[in-house]
């Protein structure tokens, strides 16, 4: 097929179409305005900066000079903060208004919304009303503008959960804001503070809705993008806190134990790990957050490590190690039904050199808090620490035997700055001193066997010193039966 070639503008050609925009451009600007407008606007905005109350009122009488204080509001913000207040809108909608300067008007009012109470109390309603009233008092056409537009848009742009609803109803039916904004012709609304919240609120109701499990939520990469944009660009809102707080709040009101790996992603990359309590980022993000969702996040961090601790270790015994697959089972149900009680508060991952690349590449977000496991022929082993509150857990793959704490978490494995532990220290300095503080029977040691009479010794442990434990999903029904029978055989 053969291809149209067309020989390069040259300059006087690019220079005189150029011309032409501008010109057209200009023709755009000052449709409507008549003759000497730029010179009236001058004028108006004179005798606003002068701020004398009847020379004011005097000249918003007249409706051409409306529309120049309107379109000079428009031009220049701090003149608007400075001139615009509850009396002078109620001049404006005295005045009555053209077509022309209801949208001028309109733009003004969605443009800063929530900021003209600032400017003077009760100016965000009396503004309102003047642009509904205006809009009213035009005859209504058959064919979509965008003044037919804001009569029809009223619900979303002029009431005070208008930004809330409109998010909502477009998240339910799957459609997006900035479509509305053309298909509603509103574009030239698209970049005002009312867009601004609409896209919040927008956002909020998509994380809302989402399922925080299942999805590949892609949606929530152009969120934190913006978060964090947004926080380096922004001062906090009056109540001291960002946008990014309000989504991390909607992230963590989630009631779930397994988010996906992008919503936790999401959490790490706007809050950083909400563990490492110590830090600027902990006092900038989470410390201004409710202690529910906080903990819920703790929690998903622990499950986190977990989840790498046990996904980790198979992958590598599938490799490596068949003895350490043998044990494994049991060590998943143990761990992942405290998990799924909501016991677990904590954990933390101590990993020798070559496991811990295993461990790494077995889950999908990077881990904030693994420490080094330091001692000869450790290099394929792998520790995990587990605070459950009342006790504590500390075992290892291999032949690291579960130690069993009550009493408490035990601080120097929580303390995220130590980042290095040696195996002699967890297998032995750290028990004696456990027991010299607590006593005698605040610490046990349990050989791990492939037969799973070891989780029954555990949990008789337990339950001889006073820790409720709902043994549910901890064993299976041949553990309970085994269990019973011992029981029997005790009375």
């Amino acid at each position: 097929m053969p291809q149209l070639t067309l020989s390069p503008r040259s300059n006087q050609v690019c220079d005189a179409w150029n011309e032409h925009v501008e010109r057209v451009a200009a023709l755009i600007d000052s449709a409507g305005t008549g003759r000497n407008f730029t010179a009236l606007v001058a004028d108006v905005r004179q005798v606003l900066d002068a701020g004398d109350p009847e020379a004011i009122a005097a000249r918003l009488s007249d409706r051409r000079a409306v529309r120049a204080a309107a379109t000079a509001w428009a031009e220049d913000a701090e003149l608007a903060r400075r001139t615009l207040s509850v009396t002078v809108a109620r001049l404006v909608q005295r005045s009555g208004v053209s077509r022309l300067t209801t949208l001028l008007l309109a733009h003004l009012f969605l443009d800063h919304l929530d900021r003209l109470d600032r400017w003077d109390d009760g100016l965000q309603a009396v503004l309102r009303d003047v642009v509904r009233n205006a809009v009213a008092a035009l005859p209504s056409r058959n064919h979509l503008d965008a003044v037919e537009s804001l009569r029809r848009q009223d619900e979303y742009l002029f009431t005070a959960q208008g930004p809330q609803l409109l998010a909502t109803r477009l998240v339910a039916a799957g459609e997006d804001l900035n479509r509305w904004f053309r298909d509603a012709l509103l574009s030239a609304y698209s970049t005002t503070r009312f867009a601004r919240v609409a896209r919040d609120e927008f956002y909020l109701a998509r994380i809302a809705a989402a399922d925080a499990e299942r999805g590949d939520h892609a949606f929530l990469s152009a969120i934190t993008d913006e978060v964090m944009a947004r926080q380096r660009t922004e001062n906090t809102d009056r109540d001291g806190l960002y946008f990014g707080h309000r989504i991390l709040v909607a992230l963590t009101d989630k009631v779930t134990r397994r988010p996906s790996s992008a919503w936790l992603q999401a959490v790490l990359d706007i809050g950083g790990d909400p563990r490492f309590q110590q830090t600027e980022s902990w006092r900038t993000w989470w410390a201004g957050l409710p202690e529910e969702n906080r903990s819920r996040a703790v929690r998903w961090m622990s499950g986190l490590n977990l989840t790498a601790f046990l996904d980790g270790i198979e992958t590598y015994a599938n490799s490596k190690d068949e003895s350490m697959e043998r044990m494994l089972k049991r060590r998943k149900r143990l761990l992942n039904g405290l998990y799924e009680q909501d016991r677990i508060e904590d954990v933390r991952l101590v990993l020798g050199a070559d496991i811990e690349r295993w461990v790494r590449r077995s889950v999908a977000v990077g881990l904030q808090d693994v420490a080094r496991l330091e001692g000869p022929g450790l290099a394929g082993t792998a520790v995990v620490y587990v605070n459950c509150g009342d006790f504590c857990l500390v075992e290892g793959s291999h032949n690291f035997s579960l130690h069993v704490f009550l009493g408490g978490p035990l601080e120097r494995l929580e303390q995220r700055s130590r980042t290095r532990f040696d195996a002699g220290y967890l297998r032995d300095e750290l028990p004696g001193a456990h027991v010299a503080q607590n006593g005698p029977t605040s610490h046990t040691t349990i050989k791990h066997h492939a037969s799973g009479s070891w989780i029954k010794t555990a949990l008789d442990f337990l339950r001889r010193n006073g820790v409720r434990l709902d043994e549910h999903g901890l064993m299976t029904k041949n553990d309970f039966a085994e269990l019973a029978q011992r029981r029997a055989k005790a009375w």
